[in-house]
């Protein structure tokens, strides 16, 4: 795992996680893989074409805070990030991004609510 690709998840995430789309080639609905799935912190099942909608309206949130963040290669072009996202929804977050083509995409992603 080189530590440009941790880098560019790092940024992928956390542009994903502020709904802030500078710097993200094709705007955050191409980051989402047409297979996409989410388990939501809220506890709603959300799949591709909700969630591009969604993040197609949203405003940026302003800076996230990502704890703890790692990646793990799971598979070639298959890896693991995970982390903790700080206030004001403290969560624990896992993404599986797969390399497709010339650009990493979101395959899954897993919000839990931790308490505090």
């Amino acid at each position: 795992m080189t530590d440009d690709l941790r880098e560019t998840l790092y940024r992928l995430e956390a542009a994903l996680a502020s709904a802030d789309p500078a710097g993200v080639e094709g705007g955050l609905p191409a980051l989402l893989a047409d297979d996409f799935l989410e388990f939501g912190a809220s506890g709603r099942t959300w799949d591709a074409s909700t969630m591009r909608e969604t993040l197609a309206g949203a405003s940026p949130a302003g800076p996230v805070e990502l704890l703890d963040f790692a990646v793990a290669e799971l598979a070639p072009g298959v890896v693991l990030a995970t982390y903790r996202l700080g206030p004001p929804r403290p969560s624990n977050r896992s993404t599986i991004w797969v390399r497709r083509g010339d650009r990493w995409q979101v395959r899954f992603h897993q919000g839990t609510l931790v308490a505090g």
